[in-house]
């Protein structure tokens, strides 16, 4: 144990120490301080994001729309009423209007051929146009008006009937997941990319170790597994340290802007301390897991070059896991989530995500917990075993059925003696 707690602290200090570590950290922590301070920033210059005293923040400029009218079909008093907020410039011919929208005089034009019909004129479309969605509803109101009073029917009358409010109450007897939707997001996203940073840093490590020879002499001084654990339980602490202090700094400057946001984000720093154990349990071992994963790829390459193509399958399976869990987000009870819940590929983020947004017993908690608990010290003990021997072989990355069969005949060979 003693070697461990060496390597351990070693290995942290040395990360902790790295400019890349405090600087990530640093401009993380301040884009969080920033975000969460836009409200007071923003009413210090005059243009407050929320509206204390139930009034306009300012008078918005009007929306300036071409309008020809053939053959009198409509009256453009009443729709200007049903359009306030736009101003409707009246023109003689089509040649004026398409001028007028080619200069940018109005942005649009709309030459009304019928009660229900009408031609649009734009300079360029968009993804989101809002213009012909306004027009379609204002005529439409035109057209209903008018069509009720031919038939002698009061169209107030018909428009309250049809408009009035339903009132309701939700009670809440599960989880609450449109509130719970936003902090889970932001933690498992959290999660995925300190794996991602983190994974790629233990392999690098590892591997630079290899290419000037320091692991000849570390593995004779001390145990693989000290080495191996050591070097993976210290790159975990500096992620959960590094997602620490990020978190903190985020939860102590909306404490202080809380007045500002009217307490709007309450609920993203307020988690429920089972979601939070939950997170801390699940969150932690999956990490070591795709960590030791990391790990032994560092240990079959020679050069740090080669980890990019090395890491790949376990990065791609990684961010399987990610986008099952994120996009069973919507569907916290679905099937797939809660098949995913209990692979430990994939359990840390998805019965993360159920027990936060959906419904699931202590009972499927404790299984997918032990089956991850088990997967994560398998994989740590095997990573020990594959990083003695592919530590000490160079040339070429090894391939992982290569360092199996070499795993197998070492096993056979001292079950022999």
């Amino acid at each position: 144990m003693r070697n461990f707690f060496l390597v351990l602290k070693f290995e942290l200090l040395n990360l902790i120490r790295k400019k890349a570590f405090r600087i990530s950290t640093i401009i993380i922590s301040l884009i969080a301080i920033i975000a969460l301070t836009i409200p007071v920033i923003a009413d210090k210059f005059g243009s407050p994001i929320f509206n204390k005293d139930d009034k306009p923040i300012e008078e918005v400029e009007k929306a300036h729309y071409g309008l020809l009218i053939e053959k009198d079909s409509i009256d453009l008093a009443a729709l200007k009423l049903l359009l306030p907020h736009i101003d409707i410039v009246d023109v003689d011919s089509k040649e004026e209007l398409s001028q007028s929208v080619k200069d940018g005089d109005v942005e649009a034009g709309f030459i009304i051929k019928s009660p229900v019909q009408y031609e649009y004129l734009v300079m360029n479309t968009s993804t989101y146009d809002s213009k012909q969605y306004e027009m379609d509803e204002a005529l439409l109101a035109l057209y209903r008006d008018e069509a009720l009073s031919a038939e002698g029917i009061d169209s107030s009358t018909v428009s309250d009937i049809y408009n009035v409010p339903i009132e309701h109450d939700v009670e809440v007897l599960g989880k609450d997941s449109m509130k719970n939707y936003l902090y889970t997001y932001i933690l498992v996203f959290g999660l995925y990319f300190i794996v991602i940073m983190y994974g790629q840093l233990i392999a690098m490590s590892i591997a630079s170790e290899k290419s000037n020879r320091a692991m000849e002499i570390l593995i004779t001084s001390t145990s693989t597994e000290s080495l191996i654990f050591g070097k993976v339980i210290a790159g975990a602490l500096a992620g959960i340290i590094q997602f620490a202090i990020i978190l903190s700094a985020a939860a102590i400057a909306y404490r202080i802007n809380a007045e500002a946001w009217e307490h709007s984000l309450d609920f993203i720093f307020d988690i429920p301390a089972e979601v939070l154990l939950t997170f801390s349990i699940f969150g932690i071992l999956g990490y070591l897991f795709y960590l030791f994963a990391f790990g032994i790829i560092g240990a079959l390459v020679s050069r740090t070059e080669d980890i990019g193509a090395s890491a790949t399958p376990v990065t791609i399976i990684f961010m399987i896991a990610f986008f099952i869990s994120m996009f069973s987000m919507n569907a916290p009870d679905s099937l797939l989530l809660r098949i995913a819940s209990f692979v430990p590929l994939s359990s840390f983020m998805a019965m993360f995500i159920r027990v936060s947004m959906g419904n699931v017993s202590n009972l499927h908690v404790g299984i997918s917990l032990a089956l991850l608990i088990i997967s994560t010290g398998g994989i740590g003990l095997l990573g020990a075993r594959i990083y003695a021997l592919g530590s000490l072989m160079y040339g070429n990355p090894v391939k992982f059925r290569t360092v199996v069969k070499l795993l197998r005949e070492q096993r056979s060979l001292n079950s022999t003696r």
